[in-house]
């Protein structure tokens, strides 16, 4: 992998990434369960975001909520387990309560995916989730070495103006169930 800064930067320009990659899509915290409303106090004390959707998320047995200033980007979103062998909470046993990805939004995913797989960055899973039917894609990276922290890739079509589906919020927390492994 990228060894340096210099390195790094030269490739990202010779790959086209930087013409793919828009911008911070959102931010996204993991939080111990039954912190979600203090973090998401606590963020809103500090800057005035505002409590914008939240989502039970079954499958997964967590809740996700995200919270938006105004109607700009990037978007925080937090999320917590339901119970002691939830996806959310293991990771949060593990790690921590702390930010989980930054999503970046791209204007062609699959590219993005195939480039980025060439220059032997792994993901949590093998396919992109979502559909352009839905109206999102999104697949998220394995952790960084130096940082330990996740990198979305996520694009949207039409007008979906969401983060997931509730087809595909499932899968994409499923995708980083090893993340918790002890």
């Amino acid at each position: 992998m990228i060894l340096d800064l210099k390195t790094a930067q030269e490739e990202v320009k010779q790959t086209g990434l930087g013409d793919l990659i828009i911008k911070l899509d959102h931010i996204a915290y993991r939080v111990k369960m039954g912190q979600r409303e203090k973090a998401m106090a606590e963020l809103a004390n500090l800057i005035p975001y505002q409590e914008h959707k939240s989502f039970k998320v079954i499958s997964m047995n967590a809740v996700t909520s995200t919270l938006r200033l105004q109607d700009t980007l990037p978007v925080i979103v937090v999320s917590e387990g339901l119970a002691e062998d939830s996806i959310v909470e293991k990771y949060v046993k593990k790690y921590g309560g702390r930010v989980h990805h930054f999503a970046y939004l791209v204007r062609d995913i699959e590219k993005v995916v195939k480039i980025q797989k060439s220059r032997g960055v792994e993901f949590t899973t093998d396919n992109i989730i979502g559909s352009e039917e839905e109206g999102i894609k999104q697949i998220f990276t394995q952790p960084t070495e130096a940082g330990n922290h996740i990198i979305e890739y996520v694009q949207r079509f039409g007008d979906f103006d969401g983060f997931f589906t509730p087809s595909n919020i499932g899968a994409l927390m499923k995708s980083t169930e090893k993340l918790g492994e002890a």
